[in-house]
Parts: C-alpha cells; structure tokens; sequence
C-alpha cells in the first residue's frame, strides 16, 4: 500500500516572492490538497484485511536557496509580524526556497489500535523562486 504524502508549498512575506537585502522575509507552510498531510487517514484493503495509514509530522526544515536552512521544526511558520521562520538575505539574486517535510506515520489493521511505522520520509517540496532586491537611498536637492 502507497500513501501519497501532501507537499507542503512554502510562501513568503514580503508577498510576491519578492524581498530586499537586510530585510526580515517570514515563511509558511501551505499543505496542498494532493496527498494526505497529517492526521488524515489512508484507507484501503489489502488481501481481505481493512488497512489505515495516518501520517504524522516529524519536522519541517526550511531551505533559503542560499546555502543556510532552519529545521528540523514542527513550527508551520506564519505571517508578519508573528511568524517564528524568518530569513534574511545578505545578497541580491533569486534563490529556489523550498520546505522538506519529514513524515512518521501510524497504521491500523482491522480497525484495531493504531501502532507507530518505525521509519519515517522525507519528501522535498516544490521549490518557490524568491526574488531578493537591492533598495539604495538617493538624496535630491531641489
């Protein structure tokens, strides 16, 4: 039996994928509606036997494009100004961010007690060009 996981998209603010050097960008996860995130259950029958699959979230890491990540976290992130996942770019360009999704799951035979799959995966999600600009000041004498 495959579980198809959901790939959590990540999304940023500034909104538009767009930032500046040296400024706080907030992350968060958006769960797709493909697939099954968390706490939702897989169901089907394997050889006459009633077989349930829960995904469970094991962490979340946050990947910036630019060679520095955070994680593994269970924080979803969030939006300004609250959002605990922010980054800041120290140099223009547009960088792939992307948010890898450790799974854990627990399963249930006949509809007994649900027991703990021993393993865990890691599915990479989409990733999401962020597009860092650079603001000069420029003074005018009128």
């Amino acid at each position: 039996m495959r579980t198809p996981w959901s790939k959590p998209q990540i999304s940023s603010q500034p909104a538009g994928n767009t930032t500046l050097v040296n400024l706080r960008t907030f992350y968060k996860v958006n769960w797709t509606s493909n697939g099954f995130q968390p706490g939702e259950v897989d169901r089907s029958v394997l050889r006459g036997i009633p077989v349930q699959i829960r995904p469970k979230l094991v962490g979340f890491t946050y990947v910036f494009g630019d060679g520095s990540s955070v994680g593994p976290t269970t924080s979803p992130g969030g939006v300004y100004p609250d959002g605990d996942i922010t980054h800041v770019y120290s140099v223009r360009g547009q960088f792939p961010v992307r948010v890898d999704t450790t799974f854990g799951a627990d399963f249930s035979l006949d509809g007994t007690t649900w027991d703990e799959i021993p393993s865990t995966v890691t599915v990479p999600g989409p990733s999401t060009v962020v597009t860092v600009r650079e603001a000069k000041g420029v003074l005018v004498n009128h």
